[in-house]
Parts: C-alpha cells; sequence; structure tokens
C-alpha cells in the first residue's frame, strides 16, 4: 500500500517509493529503495522535500510495523522456502552420492531468497525460524542464507560478493552430511567422541566442496572457517583474529544468530534481542564491531 509521509516522519526500514521534488543526492539517487540505514534517514529528514511516498507492504509504516497484508506475505514466503529447500535437498543428495555440483546448480535458490529478503525481510526470516526436525539441516542453510545477503547488503558490499556469500552460507554445513542424524538431532549433551565428529564438519565440508570444479574461494573459506573465533578458541584450526576473514566473520554472526534464534521442537527460541544481547557479552567469539552492525541491520528490517 502507497502511502505519503513528511520527510520528518521518515525512519530506517522503510521502503521509499519515490521523493517529492527534485532530490539530487548520489547516494540515493534510485527512486525506489529500502532505507537501511539511518545515516540514509537523516539525509533525507534534513533534505527539505515536503513528502515521502512509501510502500507500507515492502517495508515499515509510520508506526514502525510492517504493513500489507501480512498472510499473502507468509504464504509467498513458505512457497519460496519449500521450493529452496526441495533444490538444496536435491544438490545435498548428489554430493551424498559422490557426484559433483555447481554453484550453478544453487543459483535459482539465491535468486529466489535474494528476491524475497529484499521484498520483505522481516517475514521471510520469521518464517525459516520454525524449524521441525526433518527440515532444520536445510531450513537453517537457507534463513543462514539470507541473513547473510542482507546483512552483506547492509554493509554496502557488491552485489557479485553479496550472491556469493549467499551461496556460502547455503553450503557452509555441508560436512554435516557425514555425521549420524541420531547425533545431528541428539537433544541431551555429547559425548567427547560426538563432539568431535561435529567439530570435523567445517574440515569435512571444505574437502567435499574442494572436489567441485570451479567452487568459489568464498564458499571454501565460509566452509571451513565459519567456526573459527576472534580469540582464537575457535575450530577447526583456532585461527588468530589477523586470519578471520570478513567472509568468514559475518558467516560465524549469521549461524550462531539462526542457531539460537530458531523454534525447535525441543528447545524454546531466543528473541532478537536475547540473542544479541547473549552474543555480545560472549567476549572474544565475535567480531564485536561486525556484530554491533549486525544489530542494527536487523533493527532497520524489525526482525524480533
Amino acid at each position: 500500500m502507497l502511502k505519503r509521509v513528511e520527510a520528518r516522519q521518515v525512519r530506517t526500514g522503510m521502503f521509499v517509493e519515490a521523493i517529492e521534488g527534485a532530490w539530487q543526492d548520489p547516494l540515493l539517487s534510485k527512486r525506489r529503495f529500502l532505507l537501511r540505514r539511518e545515516i540514509d534517514a537523516q539525509k533525507l529528514r534534513k533534505s527539505g522535500m515536503t513528502g515521502v511516498i512509501i510502500n507500507t507492504s515492502r517495508g515499515l509504516d509510520i508506526d514502525g510495523l510492517p504493513g500489507g497484508n501480512i498472510e499473502i506475505d507468509t504464504k509467498a514466503a513458505r512457497e519460496t522456502i519449500q521450493k529452496s529447500m526441495q533444490v538444496l535437498e536435491s544438490v545435498f543428495g548428489r554430493l551424498q552420492h559422490g557426484d559433483g555440483i555447481s554453484v550453478d546448480q544453487v543459483a535459482p535458490v539465491i535468486s529466489s531468497v535474494s528476491k524475497s529478503i529484499d521484498q520483505n525481510p522481516t517475514v521471510f526470516l520469521s518464517v525459516t525460524r520454525l524449524k521441525s526436525r526433518d527440515e532444520a539441516t536445510f531450513l537453517h542453510s537457507i534463513s543462514v542464507s539470507a541473513l547473510m545477503i542482507l546483512f552483506s547488503r547492509h554493509l554496502g558490499l557488491d552485489e557479485t560478493t553479496v550472491q556469493m556469500l549467499g551461496t556460502a552460507g547455503l553450503l557452509h554445513d555441508v560436512g554435516k552430511l557425514e555425521i549420524p542424524l541420531e547425533i545431528l538431532n541428539k537433544e541431551g549433551p555429547l559425548d567427547e567422541d560426538e563432539i568431535k565428529m561435529i567439530r570435523d564438519h567445517p574440515e569435512k565440508g571444505h574437502a567435499i566442496l574442494s572436489r567441485q570444479e570451479g567452487m568459489s574461494e568464498i564458499v571454501l573459506d565460509v566452509c571451513l572457517n565459519h567456526h573459527e573465533r576472534i580469540d582464537g578458541k575457535g575450530y577447526p584450526r583456532k585461527l588468530s583474529e589477523a586470519q578471520v576473514s570478513l567472509n568468514a566473520r559475518i558467516a560465524a554472526i549469521c549461524d550462531v544468530y539462526d542457531a539460537i534464534t530458531s523454534v525447535r521442537p525441543y528447545r524454546a527460541p531466543w528473541s532478537a534481542s536475547q540473542a544479541l544481547k547473549w552474543m555480545l557479552g560472549n567476549e572474544g567469539h565475535f567480531d564485536r564491531r561486525l556484530l554491533k552492525k549486525f544489530a542494527l541491520c536487523l533493527s532497520v528490517v524489525a526482525v524480533n
């Protein structure tokens, strides 16, 4: 639904369809866009323009809540996720049977997820949080992919890198194909052997993906290093802060955030604020500057 608001009422999270008057800001020259950054919202408020046309079906309304038909948006998100899961299940099945894959085979998933996260990130991410035991592996991969696309765009990375980070999110846990389901789905504490098996999955995944022709270095880096920590206490290689790439730091944040905010049959999920508070308090695990930007990114799309 299109709605006119005064320029002074503009806030991050709104989807701008048009700006009244002639405004030639080089950074916000396109007429239709999701207002992601507070600095850009401030520019609009101080621009002297009389009004702004927003689309409440694609962003926030004046009251800070998403508008539009949420039921329709949820249905569209579920359809996108279901189709994406089917493609991902097929790709993972090929890998499990020793067949080769290419980035092109998951490109349709990235395209669909990218479009959905751009149109209504709040609804899409809310739907991916509902993970049944059978869907957990694939939905987690899709959710991490979506978060990495959303966050990397917020950081202003070029679109080619954004799409490849989305692909990395889809494939980051491929090493878990070699872990028995009874261990992956175990509700109680893991024993030492089971912990070692879990901690081997980045290297196993990296080995699998390294055998695929033309696999992106970004995908390989994220697969191997998404459990590394800034304080050097991560796994599998205990990399130092300087050795952990931006790609792996983004993945570490998105991976943990999705894991602890997801609805599972045997565990209550944390809210976004609870998750971010815990992550910020977990000294040495994450890049704190990046994590604060992630928190701002989520606040822009009103994820709770």
